[in-house]
């Protein structure tokens, strides 16, 4: 990387256990990436309505004054789905306010747990997935994520190619310029997902050991890995890949401590390996 690299994440916060913001930025940060994080939520522990969850939403405007009185760019903005029409609005300004030509604008759910399971994707979510589509320069959603937001039959898998490249293709359709899909696998021995650009027509395939469970913010160090690939300069297809491999490697590592995962992965000790692949020289 020839210069140094900003990246916006917006998302929800937990004070116990490793998941969504918690869990990305000490990736991005590992990768060398300065990150200004601006938490639409907060909880108090991790998984799906466990916890009351507190609505930081009303903050964002803040974030973005600040950061564009001190002049910021962002070459990346990750963001999760919004739970509400409200924090929906807010980042959808933000959004428009830091949209450059060059930059990135990554919408990556938090609900992929690497086995293909989801916490559940509601009319009114998909209503503004389809909202924050035309948004993004890349979506990242689990399978059946995708399959709920263009209206297919709720499916885990095994899948078989065109079912997975329709879906990739439809989530295009509502204005995405490329796609993944978390959550694939064609066979009980491989797991990983499905990428679809749609300039081009291509499609890639990315796979890696499937270890059987439920691991709580494997999408969150996906996405996070994926996007510290493209910063260093790869190519969808190769980021893919990359961020399979890691996120395979903390569940293996998580799953080897004996540890069952309810409050993240143990991703601490993959990134070593994960900064060499990036190829970052240490002093």
């Amino acid at each position: 990387m020839s210069d140094n690299k900003r990246a916006a994440l917006i998302g929800s916060v937990c004070g116990t256990g490793k998941c969504s913001l918690t869990a990305a930025l000490p990736v991005l940060a590992a990768a060398g990436i300065e990150v200004c994080v601006a938490p639409m939520a907060a909880a108090s522990s991790p998984g799906p309505a466990k916890e009351k969850r507190i609505d930081l939403g009303g903050g964002l405007p803040s974030y973005a004054d600040q950061w564009k009185k001190l002049g910021y760019s962002f070459d990346a903005v990750l963001f999760e789905l919004p739970e509400n029409a409200k924090e929906a609005d807010a980042l959808a300004s933000f959004l428009h306010a830091f949209r450059e030509k060059d930059n990135l604008i990554l919408f990556g759910s938090s609900s992929w747990n690497g086995n293909g399971g989801k916490d559940g994707m509601t009319r009114e979510r998909a209503k503004l997935a389809e909202q924050f589509c035309p948004l993004a320069d890349l979506v990242i959603l689990p399978a059946c994520d995708a399959a709920f937001l263009t209206g297919e039959r709720e499916r885990v898998g095994p899948w078989n190619r065109r079912t997975v490249e329709d879906l990739l293709r439809g989530i295009c359709s509502l204005g995405a310029k490329s796609a993944v899909m978390t959550g694939i696998w064609f066979s009980q021995d491989l797991m990983g997902a499905a990428a679809y650009t749609a300039e081009n027509g291509s499609v890639s395939y990315a796979f890696s050991h499937r270890i059987a469970g439920e691991w709580l913010g494997a999408g969150d160090l996906f996405c996070a890995s994926l996007l510290a690939g493209h910063l260093y300069g790869m190519h969808l297809s190769a980021a893919m890949q990359l961020a399979v491999d890691f996120t395979a490697d903390c569940i293996r590592r998580t799953r080897e401590s004996g540890d069952d995962g309810k409050f993240g992965l143990k991703f601490e000790a993959c990134l070593p390996k994960l900064i060499n692949q990036l190829g970052i020289v240490t002093p």
